[in-house]
């Protein structure tokens, strides 16, 4: 086994591994948790005109109809909506929301004559108070993808923050997968194989303080390195 000294590169390369393999288990949770045909989907979208038309209302069904009929279109609009005060484990949710048929009616607020553009959707973020009760129990549920994201890039941050410590008390790669083999999952194939190449032996280096002493939540490494594997066999 030859010996591969600790440098800063080195460092560098397994805690930018860490960061890799923290967007790659996240990936599968990219997507929308609302999707079109829902039942909140439906709600958001029949709340769209009240949170548009919410610092006026009595304009909305008093204005003429050749008003109303310009104003009507919105075909898509971008929704963003807080997590509740109650539902801090939970994540921003973002959702467009499509209406092909009949276009939305904003207020001036949000109209803009260039939403007629499929690239230029309408952007609506609604208050706590604008939530419709469904989507308010879908959050409550703890159904948010990115209410998933935000634990897995919590665990990364962990095992980033850890490995960091723990190689601080290395002088090399040797002394660090000798101390915690699980250390292996983060470091760079390149790395790995320069260390299984044959080597003439060295003098022997000082010895570094334990993994306990340093708190290294070793089933957290483990933990992350299988969601990342999981992830990347999706």
């Amino acid at each position: 086994m030859a010996y591969v000294r600790k440098t800063d590169t080195l460092v560098h390369e397994i805690l930018s591994k860490v960061d890799d393999m923290s967007r790659v288990a996240q990936r599968p949770y990219e997507t929308a948790t609302v999707t079109e045909n829902s039942a909140e989907y439906k709600a958001l979208s029949d709340a769209i005109e009240t949170v548009s038309w919410k610092l006026a209302p009595e304009l909305r069904d008093k204005m003429p109809s050749e008003w109303s009929s310009r104003l009507a279109r919105s075909k898509r609009v971008d929704v963003t909506i807080e997590p509740p005060v109650d539902c801090p484990e939970s994540g921003r949710l973002r959702v467009t929301i499509e209406r092909e048929d009949k276009p939305f009616c904003l207020s001036p607020e949000h109209f803009d004559p260039n939403t007629g553009s499929y690239y230029n959707n309408t952007k609506i973020t609604f208050a706590e108070s604008d939530i419709p009760p469904i989507v308010m129990a879908w959050f409550k549920g703890g159904k948010s993808n990115e209410a998933t994201r935000a634990g897995i890039k919590t665990k990364f941050d962990k095992v980033r923050e850890q490995l960091k410590s723990f190689m601080n008390q290395h002088s090399s790669l040797n002394t660090a997968i000798k101390a915690m083999p699980e250390i292996e999952h983060y470091v760079p194939d390149e790395y790995i194989q320069k260390l299984h190449a044959p080597s003439p032996p060295r003098g022997k280096a000082a010895t570094p303080a334990p993994k306990e002493e340093l708190d290294i939540d070793v089933d957290a490494l483990t933990s992350a390195a299988v969601a990342h594997q999981i992830a990347s066999a999706g």
